[in-house]
This record gives structure tokens, sequence and C-alpha cells, in this order.
């Protein structure tokens, strides 16, 4: 029986060493493209789990400050009370006005008291305890000493202060007061005589009502929440908007011994992974404790689909993406098996895939520097940057690194000052390493940072912000600017001159605002010059600005980049003679020398 001309065919090209040998091959380039796909969402997954630390770690650190600043606002009423206090102690009527006027004075205390060593005012009875508390809008007084039995000297808040001198934060408490249950602390210090002996225990009533809202107003991921245990590891406050029935799972986890307890590579923060059925999502819990009194806990929820959501979907899409060029490279090979004349065009189809798969491959992210220099192996680009915030925490930014050739940096002003504005600047940091994992255009980088920005802007905050991204190769420099003061451009034989930057808005300012790009050619030795507006905003004691010729004076090509940011710091320190800091002052300098 003879075979048909499609059977003879097909046995033909089954029975090719050729056709084997190009099977071989395409499975093969399935097998390398899943593994680098693999090797990239692997990366990809630990670069977004070092941002969500990173995240983790400043958001509790910020909190926490806030906090303690909170409570060292109370304890600084206390010592500020007792000159008046000492002056007035011959006359003990006089103490009832004392904590009356420490409650009015201060918007979280609820109460206070005076509590005397017995026999301390003959007169008034063994036990004198003026006590001051907020009914609505005023202040009660009463003495509480011997009141219906009451004997502040077996509390043991008074029995520590008597035997150890020293001040002490109480853990939260709920009390019944005429007004409702009340969540308080109590902070209470030693009145001492001249000889170190005992005269009184003074105590503040603190409340913590404010303390689960007020510090979860803003948060890295649109889920996460933040919460506050004891020492012990019992609650005292979390956000309204999460049940009591999580907030107490959260609790659970934390204080389970027998779950996983990791102590992560910053700070002294500690992470427990869980899954969260009422989410169905694996969920993250970061805590630490206080290193400093009372000693308790602060810890951050987030959940996975939120860090690592935008991941998978993009690593679907590839996948996707692969399967179809893949399908099109095997029809490719069929039809070069079947009619060889199509083999140089099959090739070459093979090579531009190939080429536009190892693009993929070059997909990196880079850490924020931390060391100077930075690239001590390079000797085409020198950088330095410092930050000096005027608190705690501050709202200016700046970030570099280099990735195929490319410069990137950028430098940005957040409005306000500390903790809201500290969030801002994290966010901010975090948007521009992200936006720029995959984009090379910086007016296309401003916009997707400003979108973000704008989204659920609701306290109307604004960041200053300038980007460039320069070609290491040819000294190509792109950049965008959104409101930032112009930078410098310094270079042998020339006065300093302003970079020509148009201003354009701020971020977070107008969603829909087209930003303007602009490009510029660094000639070799060429320093850039980047500053915030608290240098030329930095202000001695007769409130005389350091001023932008100031600046220009003291720019000169000849240093190096941290020899100018350090003459330039010297300069404001003489300029300021020791007046308090106002703003943050941020310089980033960049020298290209190919």
């Amino acid at each position: 029986m003879k075979l048909g001309k499609q059977e003879k065919e097909l046995r033909q090209l089954l029975g090719s060493r050729e056709y084997w040998r190009r099977i071989a091959f395409f499975v093969l380039m399935v097998v390398v493209l899943e593994v680098i796909s693999a090797i990239q969402y692997y990366n990809t997954h630990n670069l977004l789990e070092d941002e969500m630390e990173r995240h983790a770690v400043t958001e509790l650190g910020v909190k926490t400050l806030t906090l303690r600043q909170t409570m060292n606002s109370a304890e600084q009423l206390l010592k500020d009370q007792l000159w008046n206090l000492e002056r007035n102690l011959h006359q003990p009527d006089s103490m009832f006005g004392v904590v009356q006027h420490m409650v009015q004075v201060k918007d979280n205390v609820v109460g206070a008291c005076l509590a005397f060593v017995p026999d301390f005012y003959p007169e008034k009875g063994r036990l004198f305890e003026p006590y001051a508390y907020e009914v609505g809008d005023t202040v009660k007084v009463e003495q509480l000493g011997g009141k219906d039995g009451h004997d502040y000297t077996l509390h043991p808040a008074y029995q520590w202060v008597a035997k150890h001198h020293e001040k002490i934060w109480s853990d939260p408490y709920k009390y019944e007061s005429e007004t409702g249950m009340q969540s308080l602390t109590s902070f209470s210090y030693p009145l001492l005589d001249a000889d170190g002996n005992l005269e009184a225990v003074c105590a503040l009533d603190v409340s913590l009502a404010w303390l689960g809202d007020s510090l979860n107003t803003r948060h890295a991921y649109p889920s996460s929440f933040t919460l506050f245990l004891t020492q012990k590891g019992e609650l005292i406050a979390g956000p309204t908007s999460v049940s009591k029935e999580r907030q107490q799972r959260i609790v659970e986890l934390i204080n389970d011994s027998t779950l996983l307890h990791e102590t992560t590579t910053r700070s002294d923060v500690i992470l427990v992974t869980f899954y969260d059925e009422t989410k169905g999502d694996t969920g993250y819990i970061y805590y630490l404790h206080m290193n400093h009194s009372p000693h308790w806990q602060v810890a951050m929820v987030c959940y996975d689909k939120e860090v690592y959501g935008k991941l998978d979907t993009l690593r679907l899409q590839m996948f996707l993406l692969m399967l179809a060029g893949l399908l099109v490279l095997g029809f490719l090979i069929m039809r070069y098996i079947r009619n060889l004349i199509h083999l140089q065009e099959v090739n070459m189809e093979k090579r531009r895939i190939d080429n536009e798969l190892r693009i993929a491959r070059d997909i990196q992210m880079q850490m924020l520097p931390e060391v100077f220099p930075p690239f001590p192996s390079r000797h085409d680009i020198d950088v330095y940057g410092s930050l000096v915030p005027a608190k705690e925490v501050g709202g200016d930014l700046f970030d570099f690194f280099i990735l195929d050739e490319l410069l990137f940096f950028c430098i940005g002003d957040v409005s306000g000052k500390g903790v809201p504005s500290a969030m801002v600047m994290a966010q901010t940091h975090s948007l521009f390493r992200m936006a720029s994992a995959g984009e090379r255009e910086p007016v296309k980088m401003v916009q997707a940072i400003n979108r973000v920005s704008c989204d659920g802007n609701e306290s109307n905050m604004f960041i200053t912000f300038f980007m460039g991204i320069l070609d290491l190769t040819t000294g190509h420099l792109r950049y965008c600017n959104a409101g930032h003061d112009k930078p410098f451009l310094l270079h042998e034989g020339a006065a300093p001159a302003l970079l020509p930057a148009k201003s354009n808005i701020p971020l977070g300012v107008f969603e829909d605002f087209n930003y303007e790009q602009q490009e510029v050619t660094l000639e070799p030795g060429t320093t850039l010059f980047l500053y915030t507006d608290g240098l030329t905003e930095a202000k001695e004691l007769r409130h005389k600005l350091f001023g932008i010729d100031r600046v220009t004076e003291h720019l000169s090509p000849a240093l190096t980049c941290q020899q100018l940011l350090e003459g330039m710091t010297e300069a404001v320190h003489r300029f300021v003679q020791g007046a308090e800091q106002s703003d943050d002052l941020t310089m980033l300098s960049i020298r290209y020398t190919p």
C-alpha cells in the first residue's frame, strides 16, 4: 500500500536528526527561559521583601519616636512644676492649684496628684494627697488621702518610687470616670529635699485615647495597621478601623512562643509570618520592644497581596508573553525543517528573539548607598551626599545608584516637618526605586511618582523633587524638575552657573500635570551640585538668610564632592552662629570625570 504524500513527509520529518536537534533546542529554550524567569522573580521578590522590611523599620521607628515625644512632654511638664512645688511647699493649700494647673495646660493629661509622705503636713492629717482631674471642660480638685479609707502608700507605684527614688511609667489601665471609661497610663516622679529624702510622689494620669488612630493615619501599604502592646504582650491600642477580634488575633500571634520569631537584619525588629483566614492572605507582623521606659511593644501588620501582588501579576504576564514567543519560535522551526530555504529568515528571527530575551536578564534594583565613596572601583564618577535633619525625623531625601552605565539620582523636599513629612519622604523614596526598575525616561518616572503621591493625599502635602539620569559613557544628562531649586553646574575656568531647569510644579498637587523633560551633555570634569532650600534659607540669630549668593561663593570646581559638601556645611555652621536649625539641610554633589 502506497503512503500518501503528507504521511511520507511526516515520517521523513520524524526520522530527521535536524528535527530532533531542533526539538531538543526548543525544549532547552523553554527550560532556560523558565530558569531566567524564576531567577528574575526571586531577585525581585527579595528586593520587595527588603523594601517591606525597610518600610517596617522606618515606620516602627517613627511611631516609637512619636510616642516617646508625647511621654517626654508629660515628663517635662511635671519637672517644670518642681520649682513651683518647692517654692510653695510651706503652704499645703497651694498644692491644689499646682495640680490643677498641670491638668489645665496639657491636653493629654487628665489627672494629677501629689502624694506626700505620711505626716508631712501634721495639720492636714497623716495622709495628704491633693488631686485634680478633668470632668468635661472643667478641672476639679479634692483631697484623696484617707478619703473612704484610701491609703496611697499601699499603691505599688508609690512604694516603688519611695524605695528607689526614680521615675516610673505604669502599664495602661482602664479607669471609670464621670465621663465614662478611659484608657490611661500614669507617670510617677519623686520630689526630694536637699538631703535626698522623699517628700512626695508626683503623678500624672495621661490619656491614651489618641494613640490608636493618631498613629495609624498613614502607612506604606493600604491595609497595614499598627498596634501597641505592653511589655507583657497585652493590647494597649489599635486603629478603630480594625476589629477588636482581629487585633486580638495579632496579639496572640506575637505572644505565641511556638511560632518562628525571626530577627530582621535591621535594628531590633522581629518578624512573625502567619496566614489570615479572614483575608485569605499571608500576613507579616513586624514588632519591636521600646528600649526605654515603659518598654512597650509596637507592631506593624502588612499583607502579601499588597507587597507582592503586582510582582505576581507581572510574572504571569511575562510567562504568557514568553509562551506566545515560544509558540511562534516553534512554528518558525517547523517551517525551517519543511523548507530549508527559510533557514536564514528563521535564524534571524531566532537571534532577534534571543536578544530581546537577554534584555530581561538586565533588570535589577540597587540599594540606597550607605558608605562613601560609593563606587571606589570607578574613576569616571565621584558622588557624595549629606542630610542633616532639623528635627528627629525629616522630610528631605536624596538617592543615587548606577544601573546599565546610567547614574540615577534624585533629591527632594517634602512640605512640612516631623512625622508626616517623614512618612511621605519614605514613600517617595520607595516610589523612586520602584519607578526606576523598568523606566529610563525621567519625565515618565516623575509622572508615575506624582500620580501615586496625589492618590489619597488628603493632607495636601507636596514634594519638590529633582531627578536625572546621567549616561556615564557619553555624559548625556536627562532630567526632570518638579518645583525644586535649580542645581549648579561647576566647571574649571568658568563661574558657577545654574542648570537650565524648568520649574514645573511639585509632586502631589495635580495628578494629570504634564511634566517636561530636558537634556544637556556634561563636559569632563563637570560637577553638579544639588541642594534643598534648607541651605539657602539657613538663618542666623538675627533671622538673616544664608542666601544663594553665599552658596555661590563657596562653590569651587577644584574640590572633590566630599570637600565641596563639607566646606559648604562648615560655612553654614559659621553663618548661623549656633542658631536653631529651622529646616532640613540636604546636599548632593556629582562630579563627572570620564
